[in-house]
């Protein structure tokens, strides 16, 4: 891997330490260069030319495959979307839940995991499970944790593949033979996996899958992608739709649904720019080679945890093992509020990181483009603080 190259690539690098994909990754000219050529064109041509609508449809569609790549699924269980959170409600609203039903979730999660629950659990009767997690918490607790919160009127587990607060890799394939081995639905939030660390629906036994397209894959602000596997499809309902749902939608006397495809979901037009970036930022993402791109995540953060441990005063709160880790990092700092180390950090240093909560703490998302000097950088202004 040829990170100088590649940092060339991405401008901000230039004059920042960018720790903080896990909000939003920045975007190499190339992705940039899609979406301007994109508008340009429309701006230029209009954007209902025959020539621009045919070139448009094939954006989505190459957008939809590569996708269907990134999650390793067929390109009929992928649809591309706004943002995780839409994938997620897709599956959630389209459910046909019962009172009395439960779902599990965890204490930790973020908020599209926990809102997105509690909302379907008032309007249902759903029991929504809070399974309380500490961060220190092993992988067998964790499972052990899980496993004693179900029921029978169990549903769906519903948990982040990632951790957005500490990083911890959850260790979703043996929680998804639980669920299997009960007949329960397994919920995935990718929020922070998608261009981060391989996926493989194929194999893994998840049941729902959604993903974004601007953090660690380094597209923009409004795209993602949602896997439904192909089993699933007619059981969950659109319920936000268009005329893509049904077989003739102008005939208003003979109505009938199509049921088992994912564009029934498809709610109206959209962002032809945007996906062009999603497109060619998977690309990007592809050229590397996300099995590198995880190693030398997991390389960077080992290197961090390692190096932030060892300063007095602070306490590392991600996972010390490899395989429970991701290439985020958390930490507190005693006697330092987070937001207090954040702001210093990019006054003093120019690093960008963010503060988290549960636990609390400041976390670095340290993706492939990322140095071990900068690593360097970021201990070294937090031992300042310190």
């Amino acid at each position: 891997m040829d990170v100088e190259k590649i940092r060339s690539q991405i401008p901000v690098l230039g004059h920042t330490a960018y720790m903080n994909t896990g909000w939003s990754g920045p975007p190499p000219r190339r992705v940039a260069q899609a979406m301007k050529d994109r508008i340009d064109l429309e701006l230029e041509q209009g954007p209902i030319m025959p020539e621009v609508l045919e070139a448009g449809r094939e954006i989505q569609a190459q957008a939809r495959e590569a996708a269907a790549r990134i999650l390793n699924a067929t390109v009929d269980e992928v649809l591309v979307t706004r943002n995780t959170t839409e994938g997620l409600n897709i599956v959630l609203s389209g459910l046909d839940w019962k009172q009395g039903d439960e779902i599990i979730i965890c204490d930790m999660e973020h908020g599209s995991v926990i809102a997105s629950a509690q909302l379907i659990g008032q309007r249902y009767g759903v029991v929504v499970k809070v399974v309380d997690l500490d961060y220190r918490d092993s992988s067998e607790t964790i499972l052990t944790k899980i496993e004693s919160a179900f029921t029978s009127k169990t549903r769906m587990v519903f948990i982040s593949h990632i951790l957005y607060t500490t990083g911890r890799r959850m260790p979703a394939e043996e929680i998804a033979q639980l669920t299997k081995d009960r007949g329960v639905l397994f919920m995935l939030d990718g929020a922070q996996t998608g261009g981060h660390i391989a996926l493989d629906m194929a194999r893994s036994g998840f049941d729902f899958y959604s993903i974004p397209g601007q953090k660690w894959l380094l597209g923009y602000e409004g795209s993602g992608a949602l896997f439904i596997r192909r089993e699933h499809l007619e059981r969950v309902h659109p319920a936000h739709t268009g005329g893509r749902a049904v077989v003739r939608p102008v005939d208003a006397h003979n109505f009938r649904p199509v049921p088992d495809t994912m564009e029934k979901f498809l709610g109206g037009s959209a962002s032809v720019p945007v996906q062009a970036a999603f497109l060619e930022a998977t690309k990007f993402i592809e050229e590397i080679g996300i099995h590198n791109i995880e190693e030398r995540n997991l390389d960077l953060a080992d290197s961090a945890k390692a190096k932030l441990s060892e300063i007095p005063g602070v306490t590392v709160l991600s996972p010390s093992e490899r395989r429970d880790s991701s290439g985020l990092v958390s930490f507190s700092v005693a006697g330092q509020t987070p937001v207090s180390v954040v702001e210093r950090l990019w006054e003093n240093h120019r690093i960008v990181v963010r503060q988290v909560n549960h636990p609390e703490g400041v976390r670095a998302s340290l993706h492939f483009f990322n140095t071990e000097q900068e690593v360097d950088l970021l201990v070294g202004g937090t031992r300042e603080l310190a």
